[in-house]
């Protein structure tokens, strides 16, 4: 391909075919020399606003975000009407964390093309929003993003982040029965999973004599556990945090199986070692729990409790 770029006549040359060029090594993902054409082509129109927004996406993948909204300004200074050029630079000041910025050019994008503007923007625009606080503002962008697609879930998800930072699983719940109701398929494994712990985690924020309320939230959170498994049988976190969960209401042999299971599908998971651990010494089995102990110390050598667990039991052997 470089021959057939070098061999073109200066009667044919011009920063369009130059762009052409590039677009073709570009969608090679041969970088260098996607840049190297756009750069032919501004060094015969310096005002070519598509090169300099294409350098622009260059820079971006390549992580240099400075020289993206360099280059981004001058195509948006050059043509304020590019979609293009007005997302890379919202997308740049977002990976620099100057939200504010990226809020301004994402909605100029949406202002300039609502019809182009997608669920995945949306929720860029959303998550811009999310970081400077303004959260109802987020939530709104979310709900644009699954308005324009109802299968995009990370719309979805990302009004559940929202409620998962507020320690609100029943709002995640509302948000995750949308997604059900509109496609089985859309959430996976690590969702239910996500919200059983969130239910657990609303827990500690609940005063000590209100039992009724933490055994509704346990059985929810089970309910959640089971679910994921129930997607994703072979999710050996969801067994542990199951385990967890019986043993919080001392069910005992149900927190053994569900450790053991955990175990089976990942036997480098040291959780779950260290949990059965805990269980089987307070039932009495001290040299099945110090096995578990010390399978739990071999895949995390630097596990604190677990050698502590380990050299109490050993000690009181001795």
């Amino acid at each position: 391909m470089s021959d057939v770029i070098n061999s073109v006549s200066p009667s044919v040359e011009s920063p369009e075919t130059y762009l052409q060029f590039g677009d073709r090594y570009l969608a090679a993902n041969n970088l260098p020399l996607a840049l190297k054409n756009y750069q032919r082509a501004l060094a015969i129109n310096p005002e070519f606003a598509a090169a300099h927004e294409r350098i622009g996406s260059i820079y971006h993948q390549q992580g240099n975000f400075m020289e993206a909204i360099t280059s981004f300004s001058k195509a948006v200074q050059l043509n304020p009407q590019s979609l293009e050029s007005q997302l890379g630079l919202g997308n740049a000041y977002q990976q620099m964390g100057w939200s504010e910025l990226a809020i301004t050019h994402f909605q100029k994008a949406l202002e300039l093309h609502p019809d182009r503007f997608l669920a995945e923007y949306h929720c860029k625009l959303g998550d811009s929003f999310k970081e400077r606080g303004r959260l109802a503002d987020a939530i709104d962008s979310y709900e644009r993003a699954i308005s324009t697609n109802p299968d995009y879930v990370d719309g979805y998800r990302a009004i559940a982040q929202v409620h998962f930072q507020s320690n609100d699983p029943e709002a995640v719940n509302t948000i995750y029965e949308r997604a059900d109701n509109h496609s089985s398929e859309l959430l996976q494994a690590k969702d239910y999973n996500a919200l059983g712990v969130a239910y657990l985690q609303k827990i500690s924020s609940i005063s000590s004599d209100q039992e009724s309320l933490k055994e509704e939230l346990e059985s929810k959170a089970i309910a959640c556990f089971e679910k994921a498994i129930q997607i994703d049988p072979a999710y050996a976190d969801a067994h542990c945090n199951l385990g967890s969960t019986f043993l919080r209401r001392d069910q005992l042999k149900d927190a053994i199986l569900a450790y053991k299971e955990a175990i089976d599908i990942d036997p480098n998971f040291a959780q779950p070692y260290f949990n059965l651990g805990i269980v089987l010494n307070n039932i009495g089995k001290v040299d099945e729990a110090i096995a578990c102990f010390q399978s739990a110390i071999n895949l995390v050598p630097t596990w604190a409790e677990a050698h502590q667990y380990l050299s109490m039991l050993l000690s009181r052997k001795v």
